[in-house]
């Protein structure tokens, strides 16, 4: 949608630039000649020299989980191509999420305000977004923004991304599992989903150590795959 407003020299993305760095990495200078950048990930406020108005799209983490599945499987050269070609959808998930938990779990949270806490997020959309939408609405809201922006030449399919394209491969079981580790994503996505005024209420103390306790799970797996990486390149050196 950006690169057909704007035009692809003027998007900043990993499509398109061979040195693409991630959003918390960039320097004005490596944004001075661009107007949009996409793959958001961890955002926070960076002394760019210009304003900046980020813009995201939510969806059910549940449809997530079973479009990066399909994503994987397309993507040849993916690191977890083999597992999903030789798994369910189920498996995939299961061993996927417990081997990189920040690739599979709360990732829209934490991409919105780079911390996998909803209320966060929630307070980072309305200080600090121009706009969020809906996958399953994108047409709407690629129509939304081409009007706000001047863009005569955009046109989005929503049929790609239509939410009950995957209710078949979606049983109780897998919807608990998923939804279970993505609690965060789902406050914000309901939250989000019901309107304005949008907030998010207040959770019991128990609740809230819950939730902290997960996430501090899911960095001591993420640190334990990275020393493992390393070890890994060092006895290889």
């Amino acid at each position: 949608m950006l690169a057909a407003g704007l035009g692809r020299e003027r998007v900043y993305s990993r499509m398109f630039v061979p040195d693409f760095k991630p959003w918390p990495q960039l320097t004005a200078d490596n944004l001075k000649e661009y107007r949009a950048y996409t793959d958001l990930t961890n955002y926070c406020e960076l002394p760019l020299g210009r304003p900046c108005l980020p813009v995201a799209l939510l969806r059910d983490p549940v449809h997530r989980a079973v479009s990066l599945y399909h994503f994987v499987q397309r993507k040849r050269t993916h690191n977890l191509n083999a597992l999903a070609m030789n798994s369910s959808v189920e498996e995939f998930y299961r061993i996927g999420s417990s081997a990189n938990p920040r690739y599979f779990r709360n990732v829209q949270a934490t991409r919105i305000c780079g911390r996998a806490d909803a209320r966060m997020a929630l307070d980072f959309i309305l200080s600090k977004y121009l706009a969020v939408g809906f996958t399953s609405e994108v047409d709407e809201f690629a129509g939304a923004l081409s009007g706000l922006f001047g863009w005569s030449n955009v046109h989005v399919e929503r049929r790609a991304f239509a939410p009950d394209r995957y209710d078949e491969q979606i049983t109780p079981g897998f919807r608990d599992l998923v939804l279970g580790d993505n609690e965060e994503d789902f406050v914000l996505f309901r939250a989000l989903s019901a309107g304005a005024p949008y907030a998010i209420p207040r959770q019991r103390r128990s609740r809230e150590m819950i939730m902290r306790a997960k996430r501090l799970r899911d960095n001591a797996l993420t640190l334990a795959r990275r020393v493992q990486r390393r070890i890994g390149s060092a006895s290889r050196g």
